[in-house]
């Protein structure tokens, strides 16, 4: 009878006197390696498979927005440097260089002041190399009258001129409404005033209407043996080249040893990708070949020309853009000249068990389960690619662990040069999941879930995360910084405050705060290698809440809070740690609670967990916690230790508290 009370205390999430538990394999490795490419589990947690002591470095040379040119650049990135922002990834796309002379860029005037800024305040650029198909390389755009209507399907149309038009490279763009394309379809002949196309037209077009066209400088990537492709590389390379020279000159690098700056290869392959696919201009498709070779042809191509010209690149990191929403990109199969696979983890909510996938399921034993049971319950939190919820955990490439997909390597450590991971794009919208949403509500959660982002991923094997910022989105969306600072950072000549308390975001006050803990005493000379190894030897509690309920059997039990405790050491100097520690709740956005409007409210009540760390000395050791969302001290009790351990007890909640350890 008692053990059902506690089952029905797991799925409230309400307090009833419960037995408790413990965990005493926190780092398991089996939990990664278990679960292969192809399964998933509700119970496996692939990011406990590890357990590394980090350099404060790390976190605090790691933290980025995606920066977009609003406002007094100074203002902006003085106002994130100042809170703790030390990367800003900036989109310098190949349609913004000159058509006529491909060593000047369009956008200069705009891009110059913000990478001034960058070096003035010590962020350092991560430089986005795209070519989205609106403005896909240098292009022309102009404008012509069709003479006579146009029918869908027509593949001739009739134009008040054909003057300057190129035959493979010009045509006209948005052919439907909503496209940004240019140069949907390409003119293949002239005959007088009448032009043939690439493809047929989706839809009519009425005599008069003013068409927009473009004619493009390079053909669509197209198969590697053809003139085309070398052609369109070569252009690639000559645009490479340009961004270099222009941010090395913006930032004041020229014949220094570091550039200042790195560089990401591509954006998405879910949205404007159409360049890289000649056959997308045609139809039918004139050339065979296998178009998706483009992806890591033209990373080794980036690769090998930076690597070839490092007087020019000097210190550049390249991260693998392509690899930001697939997962079949290896560490194992990267040139040299790449330092990390790049991601971009959206997840978005699912519903369980509504959005169970296809495919092999693994149970809490960390066995292949057929009964077809599945837990109930909601997910929306920052680590859910880095859980096993879908076969693409992001675990396996950020993992110093080595795992076979398909014969094919993956892992931090799998090719012979350490390959990092970057996330150069992620974030949660409040507005996205609740409705109504007021701007104070939305602007606290979204502190939460960046302290979540930035502890726990800067801490598992990424070195670089930029969270998507959408200036426009306003507090209750995606920007990052307040509606009240970037309306300030938009009046003319505004200087900067004097005290900006009143300005600043959640999300930026809460990591100025964790920065403001690692930065005193830093030794900048740790490495992974250096760093002293800290284990979570165990983990007891006594109330047993957990995230879900399960059925009563060993193999689907509940998750238990205690299982997705997430333990984050980072090292500050000798004697110094300090370790973000949470609940990695499900649902950043839904706490069970029966009193609360609509049942749910959005702070999980703090919980009571004894740890006890392996590798410091506890006797020596004094210990505080910090909550840096609200600038607070919290309750931690030192309960023993010796030598070699130390025994704490600790309330969590599901945002990190800082565990800070500093050794006499």
């Amino acid at each position: 009878m008692k053990r059902l009370a506690c089952l029905v205390a797991v799925a409230l999430m309400i307090t009833v006197p419960c037995r408790g538990g413990e965990l005493r394999r926190y780092t398991d490795p089996d939990q990664q390696t278990k679960i292969y490419f192809g399964a998933r589990s509700h119970w496996a947690q692939p990011w406990r498979a590890y357990l590394e002591t980090v350099p404060a470095t790390t976190l605090l040379h790691g933290t980025g927005i995606n920066y977009s040119l609003q406002g007094d650049p100074d203002l902006r990135v003085r106002h994130l440097a100042r809170h703790g922002i030390s990367r800003v990834r900036l989109e310098i796309g190949w349609g913004s260089v000159n058509y006529d002379d491909e060593t000047r860029l369009n956008s200069a005037d705009g891009l110059r002041p913000v990478l001034q800024a960058c070096k003035r305040y010590g962020v350092r650029p991560l430089i986005l190399l795209n070519a989205h198909q609106g403005v896909p390389c240098p292009v022309k755009f102009f404008e012509r009258t069709l003479t006579a209507a146009a029918h869908k399907g027509d593949r001739q149309v009739t134009l008040d001129s054909t003057d300057g038009l190129i035959l493979g490279r010009s045509g006209p763009s948005n052919l439907r409404e909503g496209d940004y394309w240019a140069a949907q379809a390409l003119v293949t002949a002239i005959n007088g005033k009448t032009v043939t196309l690439s493809k047929p037209l989706p839809q009519d077009i009425p005599a008069g209407k003013r068409v927009p066209m473009a004619t493009l400088k390079y053909r669509p990537f197209s198969a590697p043996s053809s003139g085309d492709y070398q052609a369109t590389v070569a252009g690639w390379l000559r645009y490479v080249d340009t961004v270099g020279g222009f941010a090395r000159a913006s930032l004041g690098t020229a014949g220094a040893a570091d550039a200042g700056f790195d560089l990401e290869v591509w954006n998405e392959l879910t949205f404007g990708d159409e360049f890289l696919y000649i056959n997308h201009y045609y139809d039918p498709p004139p050339v065979h070949y296998d178009e998706n070779s483009i992806w890591g042809n033209l990373v080794r191509e980036t690769a090998a020309h930076v690597e070839a010209h490092r007087d020019r690149f000097p210190g550049v990191g390249i991260g693998d853009g392509f690899a930001n929403t697939i997962p079949w990109p290896a560490s194992s199969q990267e040139p040299a000249g790449v330092t990390a696979i790049d991601k971009h983890p959206y997840a978005g909510r699912h519903t369980f068990p509504d959005s169970q996938s296809k495919g092999d399921t693994f149970n809490a034993l960390l066995q292949r389960d057929t009964s077809g049971w599945q837990p109930t319950y909601t997910t929306l939190f920052p680590e859910y690619f880095a859980a096993a919820l879908q076969t693409e955990t992001i675990t396996r490439e950020m993992s110093p662990l080595t795992t076979d997909i398909y014969g094919v390597k993956h892992g931090r450590y799998a090719r012979t040069a350490p390959v990092s991971t970057w996330i150069t794009e992620v974030n949660i919208g409040p507005d996205e999941n609740i409705k109504d949403v007021d701007a104070a509500t939305a602007r606290y959660l979204k502190g939460k879930t960046t302290a979540r982002y930035f502890a726990f991923f800067l801490n598992k094997g990424v070195t670089l995360m930029t969270l998507y910022n959408d200036a426009d989105g306003g507090d209750r969306g995606l920007a990052l910084e307040s509606d009240a600072f970037l309306s300030y950072a938009k009046r003319p000549n505004a200087a900067y405050p004097a005290d900006d308390s009143a300005l600043t975001s959640p999300v930026l006050r809460v990591i100025g705060n964790i920065a403001a803990k690692m930065r005193p005493g830093l030794d900048p000379t740790l490495t992974l290698q250096t760093t002293r190894r800290i284990t979570l030897d165990r983990i007891a509690d006594t109330h047993d809440h957990a995230q879900f309920a399960g059925d009563g059997t060993a193999a689907h039990p509940p998750l238990h809070d205690r299982d997705v405790f997430a333990f984050l050491p980072f090292q500050v100097n000798a004697r110094t740690f300090v370790i973000p520690y949470y609940v990695m709740t499900r649902d950043v956005y839904r706490v069970y609670n029966p009193s609360a409007t609509g049942g749910y409210q959005y702070d999980m009540p703090a919980e009571d967990f004894t740890l006890t760390v392996g590798g410091l000395h506890g006797r020596r050791a004094s210990v505080t916690a910090y909550d840096p969302l609200n600038d607070r001290r919290v309750a931690v009790k030192k309960l023993g230790g010796d030598a070699r351990t130390l025994a704490v007890r600790v309330p969590a909640v599901d945002y990190p508290y800082l565990l800070i350890v500093r050794e006499r």
